[in-house]
């Protein structure tokens, strides 16, 4: 990685870690704002295309490059803990991902805990993914997301399975939170350094995003679910990241479900590295393998090293 910017992001991440534990804790709403502020200072690449749209009643972004393929389409569900982020906090992502592939990419605004708890996030996304299959019905559409965007796409996919609807052709996760249980492995192992949030944050966030709902449900903590017939799925993850450890799970399970899994791990990288392409090399890296893998209908992916 590129060892300044490494240095600002992480730099950035300890210091409100550090304001965080003395008392200063900032709300969800507080969060939301800051993160969108911040999100205007990623670059985005040259040909981006944005704009507004709606899927099955729910606001979504619009990405698109101005040479792109409507016949294959990214879904991709942000995280930010079911609390914050937006299309505006991925967008230089996503950007990047559509010149790479001239796919056109759509991003639920889905409504955010805790004023909307579980299932209503999860609830939004269905919509707005059966608005977009009823939208482009013969398009290959990939369903991405990370962290709490990790969660809710892979619970997508099992809403989808246990209602009959039309499933993704694959899937992509991206560092994933896939058990909110406060006795799962990545709490109790939790050794993340470099991340804005800690194993008391994935204790919070969660309680916050279940209310009343128990982590044992599949549609809450998908790691704890069942896996048949789930789609082609790449992951990937850092091995010093907060939620290493799902990751790790997740990809043991799909494989005895007999899903076909990719999981692709980096060494020493801040969780959700993949929002930087323009400012942290392992994200292009990263996004370029993603590229490969929704590009190809039996992906092969090498260990990253």
């Amino acid at each position: 990685m590129g060892k300044v910017h490494y240095q600002l992001i992480t730099t950035y991440y300890r210091l409100m870690r550090k304001l965080r534990s003395a008392g200063v804790n900032p709300t969800p709403q507080q969060l939301r704002s800051a993160a969108d502020k911040l999100a205007l200072m990623n670059p985005l690449p040259m040909g981006a295309k944005f704009g507004e749209t709606e899927l099955g009643g729910v606001k979504c972004g619009h990405a698109y490059h101005r040479k792109r393929n409507t016949n294959r389409i990214l879904f991709v569900i942000h995280g930010g803990g079911f609390a914050f982020g937006s299309f505006l906090t991925h967008r230089a992502m996503i950007s990047y991902l559509t010149r790479l592939t001239g796919y056109e990419c759509y991003s639920p605004e889905y409504r955010l805990a805790p004023e909307h708890p579980f299932p209503i996030p999860l609830e939004d996304c269905y919509e707005a993914y059966l608005g977009l299959c009823e939208r482009h019905p013969d398009a290959r559409i990939t369903v991405m997301g990370d962290s709490a965007g990790g969660n809710l796409a892979a619970a997508l996919v099992l809403l989808l399975r246990e209602r009959g609807n039309r499933m993704p052709v694959n899937v992509v996760l991206m560092s994933p939170w896939l058990d909110l249980s406060p006795e799962s492995e990545s709490v109790k192992k939790n050794r993340d350094q470099d991340s804005l949030f800690d194993k008391d944050d994935l204790v919070h966030y969660s309680a916050m995003y279940l209310g009343g709902e128990t982590a044992s449900n599949q549609l809450a903590s998908p790691l704890r679910g069942d896996l048949t017939d789930f789609p082609p799925t790449l992951i990937q993850v850092a091995q010093n990241e907060l939620l290493y450890f799902d990751s790790e799970l997740f990809t043991e399970r799909l494989k005895k479900a007999g899903a076909t899994v990719t999981c692709v791990t980096y060494p020493m990288l801040f969780h959700s590295w993949q929002l930087f392409p323009h400012l942290v090399p392992e994200a292009k890296q990263a996004l370029d393998q993603v590229a490969e893998f929704i590009s190809s209908s039996v992906p092969v992916l090498d260990q990253a090293q």
